[in-house]
Order: C-alpha cells, then structure tokens, then sequence
C-alpha cells in the first residue's frame, strides 16, 4: 500500500515538472512571436551596400559604396571604426544629397583591400540612426561576396627565379662637360653686359641733356602767366597773392641754392641773408612778402590796381636779383657798333669837312 502511495506521488510530482515546462516554452514561443511581428521602425532608413567590382586581385583597392535613404530630420551616420575583416580599410568619404521629397540620400563610400586569395565576403555594415526618442538604433547592409585570385595563380608550381648574373653597367660623365658650359655661358654673359654698358656709356656721351633753365626765366615765366588773366575790380584777388608769393619764393630759394617753400617769411629773410649777403635789398623783398601774407592770412581783398603793383614788385625783384652776366670783348664790340647803328641810321651819311 506505501508504495502504491509512493509511486503515485512520483508520478504527479514528474507530471507538474513536465507540465510547468511545458508552460514556459509555450510562453517564450509567444514571446518571441510577438516579436517578430512587431511592426517595423518607421524612422528606419533604408540601407543598401554595392561594390565596384566583383572579382579583384589581391591587394586591388575595392571601392564598397553604402547607400541610407532616409527622412530628413534623421541623422544617419556610419561608425567611424569599420570592422571588415578579411579586409582592411584603405580610405572613406561621404556625401549626402536632397531628394526633394522630405528625404535624404547619404552615400558612405568605402576603400578596402584584401591580401588573402579565394572566396571572400564583406560582412555586413552596421549604419546608427536615432529614434523618436532619442535612442540609438541600427540598420545593418546584406554581405556581398567577392571573389578575390592570387596574383602567381597562373603558375602551377611557383618559386623564386636563379640569381641573375652581374650586369656590367656604363656610366658617361658628364660632369667636365657641364663645367666647361657654365664657363662658357658666364664668359659670354660678362661680354654682352660689357658690350651694352659701353654702348649706354657711348649714348650718354654723344647725347648730353640740355642745361636746366635758369631760375629767373622760369619765375619771370610764370609771372608773365599770371599777369595775362587780368584783375577785377570786384573781384577777390587772394588767390593771385597765393599764387605771386609761391612764384617768388621758389625763385629766390632756386637762385640762392636753399629749399624755401616750407618756410616762414621771417626764415626766408634769415637764409637770404645767409646766403646772398649784401646783394639784395633785404627790406624791399621783407615788405613785400609781409604785405603777401597780409593778404593770404588776414582775408583782406585788395583791388585790382594794389594787385598789378604787386605783380610789378615781384617782376622788378626777379629781375633786379638775376645772376649778371660779365660781357666779354665780342660782346662790348657788337654792343658798339649798335649804338653806331643807332646814331647814324641808314640813308644818312656822315658829312666830312
């Protein structure tokens, strides 16, 4: 009786075991049903990978382009460490365009290499996006076969070649040569730069410039100018002084060999006195330049007749400080015979007693 009992309890204790895993196989399976219908990620963007060829060699680069059409709002990014064994990345670019549709194209373009012959894959490409929330997601490329052939495939049996022989190999030297060209390509420079400095130094000599103008004729010139616009009466005449100072002194610092323009009338007559000395007639020219500035300075507008003696004034000082010109014997000779000229003219004749 016991062990009827005892053999009736094992039998229910092995029938819960066996019904509870039977329960939760049952409820993985439908767990795992559920997620595999579970709708897809509508951020999901869609990933493709293509290769530009199909067979290659060992070492051939192999260009591996991983395309993602997405929404635009969603970043989609490629890792920036690739696994791709047996291949080795050689180089990587992107590059994305707009479709015009709210979506976006992003093209990851992949160098690798692969240096072991036969039969290869490129696995599969993870590419990360973000979800609705924020989350980290990813989107995985399909593993393109390759076929990659040795590049001694051809030969049955390879092996290392015989050591070649010695080949005995001429050298020229040239090196004589190159010397005695740059000797010569100098001698020749030196001679054609000779030839053409004396050819220069033989023009300077034949054609001498012609001698600067003297002072006085450029100052008496332009006086000359000035004095032909005329003056009015109702007329502001301030310019003209502006114009008559500046004349004059150019002239008298040309005459007596100093820079004047830049100077004030008080330093002007100080380096008048310096350099010509008693030649001059110092007050005539100071009264004349303070009347100048009297004008240029205090705004007064003098009349037409107070300007024509101004231009007058200036005439007489270029002309009475002109460098003199010694007369030579010819000159006092030609001088004389004018003066003759003069006191008998033609037609007279002279009476004799």
């Amino acid at each position: 009786m016991r062990r009827r009992l005892r053999w009736c309890l094992a039998a229910l204790i092995a029938f819960a075991s066996a019904s509870a895993s039977a329960f939760a196989a049952a409820g993985n399976a439908s767990a795992d049903a559920g997620v595999a219908g579970a709708l897809p990620d509508p951020d999901a963007p869609t990933v493709t990978a293509r290769v530009d060829k199909q067979e290659a060699h060992v070492g051939d680069p192999i260009n591996l382009t991983i395309t993602a059409i997405g929404r635009r709002g969603i970043a989609v990014n490629l890792p920036s460490a690739i696994a791709l064994d047996p291949f080795t990345v050689l180089d990587r670019k992107e590059a994305e365009q707009d479709l015009g549709d709210g979506k976006m194209r992003r093209e990851f373009t992949v160098v690798a290499a692969t240096y072991e012959p036969g039969e290869v894959e490129i696995p599969p490409v993870e590419v990360t996006y973000l979800g609705k929330t924020g989350e980290v997601r990813t989107a995985k490329t399909a593993p393109i076969p390759i076929k990659i052939a040795s590049l001694i495939a051809n030969e049955p049996e390879p092996q290392l070649k015989d050591i070649a022989p010695p080949v005995a190999v001429r050298q020229q030297d040239l090196l004589l040569v190159y010397v005695a060209g740059g000797l010569l390509a100098a001698a020749l420079g030196a001679l054609l730069t000779w030839l053409i400095v004396r050819r220069l130094r033989g023009r300077a000599l034949l054609r001498p410039g012609p001698p600067p103008r003297p002072a006085h004729e450029i100052a008496l010139e332009k006086l000359d100018r000035l004095g032909a616009y005329g003056f009015l009466e109702n007329a502001d005449n301030r310019p003209f002084y502006f114009a008559v100072s500046e004349v004059v002194r150019e002239y008298l610092g040309a005459r007596f060999g100093f820079d004047s323009l830049e100077l004030t009338t008080d330093e002007l007559i100080a380096e008048l006195r310096r350099a010509a000395g008693r030649e001059l007639i110092m007050g005539q020219i100071q009264g004349w330049l303070a009347s100048c500035d009297l004008v240029k300075f205090a705004k007064i507008s003098p009349s037409a007749s107070e300007a024509r003696g101004t231009l007058e004034t200036a005439i007489m000082i270029v002309s009475t400080t002109r460098p003199r010109v010694e007369a030579t014997p010819g000159d006092a000779a030609a001088a004389a015979g004018a003066a003759a000229g003069a006191s008998n003219p033609p037609g007279q004749k002279a009476s004799h007693g």
